[in-house]
């Protein structure tokens, strides 16, 4: 059976192209048919309402064990200005809402994590110079009267983070 029957070929391939359209987002197939509609203008972001919750996870020792200081800091005029400085609890979180209300805007954010400073005063034997120090993190707030939390996993040689529940 070196070749395939033309017919199942097209099935295939009509398959194939059915299964990717399903996986697309409804209004990038909305956007590509052209009798679509013009896209609803976005809702405008809201402002207060909201709030930014935070929470590390220090993966070199399994579980946050000591405090961690976060500088958070809000993009304005082209400089990312302090919004606040705080540590976290002995379980990686921040003790309450880091910001909320009409004080939690949308816009850019920084939040800069000392790990250096948490793995020393950790004791933890590291190489001079540690590989990260401090460590920022940029992210959006595109909607402030929604719920936002950082969560970040960390060790002296890696991090990443996303937006938790």
């Amino acid at each position: 059976m070196d070749k395939q029957d033309p017919s199942r070929r097209q099935f295939l391939a009509g398959s194939l192209a059915l299964g990717t359209a399903s996986l697309l987002p409804a209004r990038a197939i909305a956007a590509d048919t052209p009798q679509a509609a013009a896209p609803a203008a976005a809702p405008t972001p809201a402002a207060g309402g909201g709030r930014l919750t935070f929470h590390a996870i220090d993966t070199h020792h399994g579980a946050t064990i000591g405090t961690l200081r976060v500088e958070l800091r809000r993009l304005e005029g082209g400089r990312y200005q302090p919004v606040k400085t705080f540590d976290t609890v002995k379980n990686g979180r921040s003790d309450g809402a880091v910001v909320e209300g009409d004080a939690f805007k949308p816009g850019l954010y920084e939040a800069v994590l000392h790990v250096d400073d948490y793995f020393a005063a950790l004791g933890t034997k590291l190489p001079t110079p540690n590989f990260l120090s401090k460590v920022p993190l940029r992210f959006g707030v595109h909607d402030a009267s929604q719920r936002y939390h950082l969560a970040v996993l960390f060790n002296p040689w890696n991090y990443s983070y996303y937006r938790g529940s």
